[in-house]
């Protein structure tokens, strides 16, 4: 465990306000478990103040690395197609429930994964249905958002700015914090809440300590710019 009585007194008697970006495949196993870590980091750190945001992203090299893990056959185009069809749709899911509100838009993100990774359930309306009810949506309210061009342009942005911010794999993570004027850090592939806190910790620290975090290898540096479009 990383935390230590330094890093609790550093962190809650900071003036920082960290800005918390996660990207992931809204059907993935794996990006399932990296919410949970940091839903498990906001908890736990709660004399500190974390915005954080999930944000749904595929492109085709998060598809191939997504049938890899799952053990699909990558020379199947019509199994490609359907995967990233399947994910797209979620994507727009996604979007259509945060319409309705950000916890109960995180719900339905959790609960869709659950279900798709916990069951050998196939991704459809009815399940979407299904997942909404969970999630406490107007369930017509919800298909009509997720069928709306206002939807599919939201999910468009977030396709931009992820691939702005150079993000090549789900789940990805960045961080930002309001006292450091240059850049931020970005975190692929491996999440774990001890690494997240870590970040957190040393993001404001400059030289010797800070140099530590970036020589991990999956832990890189990115020009705070990119805060400016995300929000």
């Amino acid at each position: 465990m990383y935390r230590n009585q330094n890093a609790v007194h550093a962190l809650s008697s900071s003036p920082k306000i960290y800005e918390v970006y996660l990207f992931v495949n809204p059907i993935g196993l794996k990006c399932y478990r990296a919410e949970q870590e940091v839903l498990k980091i906001i908890d736990k750190l709660t004399d500190i103040k974390i915005h954080f945001r999930f944000v749904t992203f595929h492109n085709f090299n998060t598809v191939s690395h997504y049938m890899k893990r799952m053990n699909l056959p990558s020379n199947n185009l019509q199994l490609r197609n359907q995967t990233y069809h399947t994910i797209y749709d979620a994507c727009l899911a996604y979007k259509a429930a945060l319409m309705q509100g950000k916890k109960r838009g995180r719900s339905f993100l959790l609960l869709l994964q659950k279900e798709l990774t916990t069951n050998p359930i196939e991704y459809s309306d009815d399940l979407l249905a299904t997942v909404a009810k969970g999630a406490r949506l107007d369930v017509d309210m919800f298909f009509e958002d997720k069928n709306s061009e206002f939807v599919k342009s939201a999910y468009e942005s977030d396709q931009h700015i992820a691939q702005e911010m150079n993000i090549v794999r789900t789940p990805s993570l960045v961080i930002f914090d309001s006292m450091n004027q240059n850049y931020g850090v970005l975190i692929d592939d491996k999440l774990s809440s001890d690494l997240i806190e870590e970040s957190l910790y040393h993001l404001g620290i400059q030289n010797q300590q800070h140099n530590k975090l970036l020589q991990k290898k999956n832990v890189h540096a990115i020009g705070k710019d990119y805060l400016r479009v995300i929000k």
